[in-house]
């Protein structure tokens, strides 16, 4: 089996997306950017089962920026293996109401994985339709954006359950 076998399709349940809005938008308050990791199972359809909120030593929320450190995604690699979860996404703010674009940040800091979403919920996270993110995939060595129909027809919106976790350097994890 290949390490990263190819994505086609992410269920995405809408919890999901009212977990990452709630999770982001103190900072968002602050006027500071912050984000999630969207985890599952990886296989050709690809369900996210959990969002993880990185919190604690090593996240640094800022205006222009937000970043996690190594230490923080052991900590959440530490929490996901053992259950078989797998980093599929990762969905982060940006602090304009206009649509984004990834940053040189975002585009070269970013998760390296094939198939790997960067989501990018603008207006400090208060845009509630998931349809008014930006939604990016890995592919061929650098992001690119979907387009709308691309989304529609990849990212599944459902009315499964998600599991929330925070989780830290300290490993802590909060239900």
């Amino acid at each position: 089996m290949a390490p990263f076998p190819p994505i086609t399709q992410w269920r995405l349940p809408q919890a999901a997306c009212e977990l990452t809005r709630s999770s982001v938008m103190p900072a968002g308050r602050r006027g500071d950017e912050s984000g999630v990791f969207w985890l599952g199972r990886r296989d050709k359809v690809s369900e996210i089962t959990a969002v993880v909120f990185p919190a604690g030593d090593g996240v640094h929320e800022t205006p222009i920026c937000w970043s996690v450190s190594a230490e923080v995604y052991a900590a959440v690699s530490a929490w996901a293996r053992p259950v078989g979860l797998a980093l599929l996404g990762v969905a982060h703010t940006h602090l304009c109401r206009a649509k984004p674009q990834m940053s040189r940040t975002d585009r070269f800091q970013g998760m390296k994985v094939p198939d790997a979403l960067s989501i990018i919920v603008p207006a400090m996270g208060r845009e509630r339709d998931p349809s008014g993110w930006a939604w990016f995939v890995y592919t061929a060595g650098d992001y690119r954006e979907m387009t709308t129909a691309e989304t529609v027809r990849r990212v599944e919106l459902t009315d499964g359950k998600v599991e929330f976790a925070v989780i830290g350097s300290d490993a802590r994890r909060t239900p």
